[in-house]
């Protein structure tokens, strides 16, 4: 579905079928959020706002026996709305987020609800390592982590992009190591 010149759900199919034909299959890698991030942060809250919102009328219609239960359900409708917008947020993130990796680079794609996409471009000359971090114990159970790559020369997120909710990391991480083509123990410095 495409609204806007900057809202495409397809975009993501079409930029990696674009970039496997131009670099072939082994030398493009697609990677986007994970399914934990689906359940954790949409599902879930979506889920307990439901519940909450229905057990919250059921209340009342039995406090009130029905009289004022319109103009109940009318401020409901108006809370869930409310709190709606942040789930629709992250919601989009989880369909529009991803990154692709190709030889000469790697890029972010941030979709930012229907009329803003942030794409961020680190060229493979400036990563200077890239490395693994888990947060907490719902990462490690669900092999969930987040990727950090320390670039040179990057000022507009102080030398470090994070990709946040990645599933598997170490297979992704190897296979950004193998496709960009880097050594990370060559750019170490022994002065360290």
């Amino acid at each position: 579905m495409r609204i806007f010149s900057n809202f495409d759900t397809r975009l993501r199919q079409r930029i990696y079928e674009e970039y496997q034909t131009n670099y072939g299959i082994d030398n493009v890698l697609c990677f986007w959020r994970s399914t934990l991030y689906l359940y954790y942060r949409i599902l879930i809250p979506l889920t307990l706002l439901v519940v909450a919102t229905v057990l919250w009328l059921m209340f009342f219609y039995q406090r009130l026996d029905g009289t004022y239960l319109n103009y109940i359900i009318t401020v409901f409708v108006i809370i869930d709305i409310v709190f709606m917008f942040p789930i629709i947020g992250k919601y989009v993130d989880y369909i529009m987020d991803f990154i692709v990796v190709i030889p000469s680079s790697i890029m972010m794609y941030d979709q930012w609800g229907i009329l803003k996409r942030n794409i961020h471009t680190i060229s493979a000359l400036s990563i200077k390592a890239i490395s693994i971090s888990k947060s907490w114990l719902l990462y490690s159970l669900f092999d969930n982590w987040d990727i950090l790559i320390l670039t040179e020369g990057d000022t507009e997120h102080d030398g470090e992009i994070r990709f946040r909710w990645i599933p598997d990391p170490e297979k992704k991480k190897n296979q950004i190591v193998k496709i960009v083509g880097i050594d990370l123990k060559a750019n170490q410095n022994p002065m360290i």
